[in-house]
């Protein structure tokens, strides 16, 4: 691929490891978005990560302007500005319904406005974010979110760069509308429903559109499942040395692992 105009970087697993902690970028990733950044090429962040929890690793990164979609593309939001431009939502009581149907020990959290996670008394808060309340399964329910996590609350064994099964088979059983919800599972037990059509590849898109940049000249970085649309749709793909085969097949190529900074390495060809 020629100069991009448009890079886009995934956070988990991307820029930086998977933890239930806060992880920080490493100087060779900040310094070679730096290098993107002076170059006149925007930088995006695209993520599953609630706003909240994208905000800290976007700054830590060097980004005081830009856009970042997050929720699975379903919150765009403006770091200059530092405000909300869009937030698409979903009513998620029937998905509730029919995913407790299949599994009667799911516990459920849902993205609270932008303040935090509001939960099941079942969800575990075992993992760095910002938390609202705790309240009833009905309650939850009864709230319009811009993201619904359903967690598996059974033990299991999970593997960063494979789609857990357990996870995969309960959100097929659950046969939730595709026309009125949108379904992520994840390596971790988790099954993420947000609003229908929504993608990390229209959360990109929208970013695209705001800087005049096409698909053809937009790279990607990435190394999960929810990475997949914005792979299909960009012109090139960039998939992290760690990922699982159904991500890295999916790629134009494939980097070198988050622990090898493999953002930093592969932007070097172009920004220095």
């Amino acid at each position: 691929m020629k100069c991009p105009k448009l890079v886009v970087v995934d956070l988990d697993g991307t820029v930086v490891k998977h933890s239930s902690e806060r992880q920080e970028p490493s100087e060779p990733v900040i310094k070679a978005l730096a290098a993107t950044l002076a170059a006149g090429v925007p930088v995006a962040v695209a993520t599953g990560r609630p706003i909240w929890g994208a905000l800290a690793t976007a700054r830590a990164l060097g980004l005081s302007e830009g856009f970042v979609s997050a929720s699975h593309g379903a919150v765009h939001y403006d770091l200059a500005s530092d405000a909300i431009l869009d937030a698409k939502k979903i009513a998620p009581a029937d998905a509730i319904r029919r995913l407790s149907a299949v599994d009667g020990s799911l516990a459920f959290a849902a993205e609270h406005g932008y303040v935090g996670w509001r939960t099941t008394p079942n969800f575990e808060r075992n993992f760095e974010s910002s938390w609202s309340d705790v309240v009833d399964v009905d309650t939850l329910a009864s709230n319009d979110t811009t993201r619904l996590a359903v967690r598996l609350t059974t033990p299991g064994v999970f593997d960063p760069g494979v789609r857990c099964p357990r996870a995969a088979e309960l959100a097929m059983a659950a046969g939730l509308d595709e026309s009125v919800y949108c379904q992520e599972v994840g390596f971790n037990g988790w099954i993420d429903v947000g609003p229908p059509g929504v993608t990390k590849a229209t959360g990109v898109a929208a970013i695209a559109d705001h800087y005049g940049v096409s698909a053809a000249e937009t790279v990607v970085f990435g190394d999960g499942g929810n990475d997949l649309p914005m792979f299909e749709w960009a012109g090139h793909a960039i998939a992290m040395g760690q990922a699982g085969e159904e991500v890295k097949t999916a790629a134009d190529e494939v980097a070198p692992g988050v622990d090898e900074d493999g953002v930093a390495v592969m932007l070097g060809r172009w920004f220095s």
